[in-house]
């Protein structure tokens, strides 16, 4: 049995590329609510143990306001 489907415009024909894909889009849509809820003038950096937003201390009790 052959099936394939498309996510975000990619053809995905395996289970393993289905899990690839959705993993990549759920961590693309993270990204971006972090760095839409961070505003101007709060820099977010993506490390290995998460995100670290640099700003004044203002602004960045604004950004966890937000992400709640």
């Amino acid at each position: 049995m052959k099936f394939e489907m498309k996510i975000n415009g990619r053809k995905v024909t395996s289970a393993s590329q289905i899990e690839c894909e959705l993993t990549k889009a759920a961590k693309h849509a993270v990204e971006e609510s972090i760095r839409k809820a961070a505003g101007p003038g709060v820099r977010i950096k993506k490390t290995r143990e998460g995100y670290i937003a640099e700003g004044s201390p203002d602004q960045i009790d604004r950004l966890t306001r937000r992400l709640r």
